[in-house]
């Protein structure tokens, strides 16, 4: 999750001598939409986001500080570090600018999944026989995070979508009011062992 705090060199109340961290901020977030767009590989697209900022406490001061939070997806190691590098540069060339000092704090969440293609064709035949249908494999679009990812840091690994809906339903996860067909438990139970048989045999 980068993080940009764009703070006054010498904090003064006139206008015409401050230097302005909303202006500055605003810049940079302005600047940051051309990262993707500009700087990234469509091929190894990813995703960036500025979902909060705040500064000042009144309509007439010019504020010491404004702060802004937001993330970073990416579906590629190369393509994260490249959007951090990008975002550091940028904030810093705008406070120089500006005569400002900018702090950058990244926090780095969970990586992408990175799905093995030897387990992903093991389990789509393992499946088709356990339930007589063939599952459904396509290749991956969302930027959802998952801490599932940790292990496919450290050794191959394959992370499965197991349906849950009931008829006449539209659930979503992430929902007050999901209710998923709680059969689904057993049935990915079974899927998993069936896996692992297959795995180890």
């Amino acid at each position: 999750m980068p993080r940009g705090d764009a703070r006054q060199v010498r904090p003064c109340r006139a206008p015409h001598a401050a230097a302005d961290p909303i202006v500055a901020a605003a810049f940079v977030i302005a600047q940051l939409q051309t990262v993707i767009s500009r700087e990234m590989d469509p091929a190894m697209s990813a995703v960036l986001t500025v979902g909060h900022i705040t500064g000042g406490a009144t309509q007439n001061i010019i504020p010491d500080s404004c702060m802004f939070e937001g993330t970073v997806r990416a579906r590629t190691p190369a393509s994260r570090d490249r959007a951090e590098a990008s975002l550091r540069r940028i904030c810093e060339g705008v406070a120089l600018a500006q005569n400002l000092r900018a702090e950058v704090e990244s926090i780095r969440g969970a990586p992408m999944v990175l799905n093995d293609d030897r387990l992903v064709d093991l389990a789509a035949n393992v499946l088709a026989a356990q339930f007589g249908t063939a599952p459904e494999v396509q290749q991956g679009t969302s930027f959802g995070a998952e801490d599932f990812s940790f292990f496919s840091e450290r050794m191959p690994s394959i992370q499965i979508h197991v349906g849950s809906g009931q008829p006449g339903r539209d659930d979503r996860v992430h929902n007050s009011d999901y209710q998923p067909d709680e059969a689904c438990i057993a049935q990915s139970a079974v899927a998993l062992t069936r896996m692992a048989v297959e795995l180890l045999s």
